[in-house]
């Protein structure tokens, strides 16, 4: 499961809108976007977050943050 997917998938599960989520973490609504759509084919795979946000998504949500970094848990 890729990062964008992740994302979504914990958007959707919070039943929130991405511009909810984007102000609730602190990021702007456009660098969501580029991490949760298809901005351009084959790009998925390069699309990272740091841990310190991936933390923040983590504790703001309730998802483990390494899940949330590399889609698997501790």
């Amino acid at each position: 499961m890729t990062l964008d997917v992740r994302l979504n998938r914990i958007i959707s599960e919070q039943h929130i809108s991405k511009r909810e989520f984007a102000k609730r973490v602190g990021i702007s609504e456009n660098y969501l976007y580029i991490l949760t759509g298809n901005s351009r084919q084959g790009t998925s795979k390069n699309k990272t977050i740091s841990p310190a946000l991936a933390k923040l998504i983590g504790l703001e949500f309730g998802y483990d943050p390494q899940w949330i970094l590399n889609g698997d848990s501790e």
